[in-house]
């Protein structure tokens, strides 16, 4: 009887001790080991250096390192999936623009996440697209080539970066605000079809007013509007395309992303880290250098901006048949 009672008591304390060991575990502090950055874009792009840069200000302010992996293909969305079917411990996260996740489960009915799929950290960034000319263009304005296509329907031409881009929706907009036909001409990224603008094969491109600061510096290029609900910074004398008498908003923007089952804590951790993190002077450096618009918003803000956005998108893409 003795032993029994010793046993039992024994099997108890272990019991005890395994919970013990369990709370002690769920009340470890976050993080305390490498976090690991998802970018679901090609190395060497503007996204990418934003992430590098922005990942070693996090990793100074958490005090663990933050490394970059590149998951692209798919506009986005393998490295989204990839997140979104991640452990949702904290230390697998997508830096990412919007777009994969407001815009392509509207078009590829087939992807296995959602806007319900994450939880959102933080909103680190805007990107501002622009009506760009080459600089012997005749057109002042957004409303010289609204004109012109109203008097040439389907002969003003326009590049972009591909079919259902973000500059491919937003001026399929200002022509369904304007009632004008412009031509679109989808190029696989902008270097290609930035030298069909540059030597006028193009009437007029729509890109990242970011990625041309040098041709806009050198008068090669010049600005006529932005997409955005804002001007930019870095060209403020340049309106946005309401201000210019077209109602079209197409925004870009992006974060910090985390699976849906990530501890409401960890999240916390993270946006707190990346409220900090936005503060460094090393990455406002950085971005004033790059001209990358700034543009934090804690998580809360960031999921209700990227659900608006996607309702918007929708609209959009159901009106292109895309």
């Amino acid at each position: 009887m003795r032993h029994a009672v010793t046993t039992s008591r024994l099997s108890a304390l272990t019991v005890l001790g395994l919970l013990a060991g369990t709370v002690a575990c769920a009340a470890e502090p976050y993080p305390t080991r490498s976090i690991q950055f998802v970018v679901p874009f090609s190395a060497g792009g503007g996204l990418d250096m934003n992430a590098r840069n922005f990942a070693q200000s996090l990793a100074e302010v958490l005090k663990q390192p933050v490394a970059v992996s590149n998951r692209d293909g798919a506009a986005g969305t393998i490295g989204l999936q990839a997140v979104a079917s991640s452990r949702p411990d904290g230390y697998t996260v997508a830096f990412t623009p919007a777009v994969p996740l407001s815009s392509e489960p509207h078009r590829l009915k087939s992807l296995a996440y959602q806007v319900d799929s994450f939880k959102y950290v933080c909103q680190v960034f805007d990107n501002i697209f622009a009506v760009a000319v080459p600089k012997d263009s005749p057109y002042q304005s957004i409303q010289d080539i609204v004109k012109d296509a109203r008097r040439h329907a389907g002969m003003v031409s326009y590049g972009t970066s591909g079919m259902g881009s973000i500059p491919h929706l937003g001026t399929s907009d200002i022509e369904a605000v304007s009632k004008v036909e412009l031509t679109h001409v989808p190029y696989k990224g902008d270097a290609p079809m930035l030298q069909d603008l540059l030597t006028g094969r193009l009437n007029f491109g729509a890109l990242l007013a970011s990625s041309i600061t040098s041709q806009i510096q050198a008068g090669s290029l010049r600005l006529l509007a932005v997409y955005s609900d804002r001007r930019h910074p870095a060209f403020p004398q340049v309106p946005t395309l309401t201000e210019a008498g077209v109602p079209v908003v197409q925004l870009s923007f992006g974060g910090l992303l985390v699976p849906a089952k990530t501890p409401p804590e960890v999240v916390a951790a993270l946006e707190t880290g990346c409220e900090k993190a936005l503060q460094s002077t090393a990455y406002r450096d950085w971005a004033q250098r790059a001209h990358q618009v700034i543009d934090y918003q804690p998580g809360a803000a960031f999921e209700n901006r990227l659900r608006q956005d996607s309702g918007q998108k929708a609209v959009t893409l159901k009106r292109l048949g895309l």
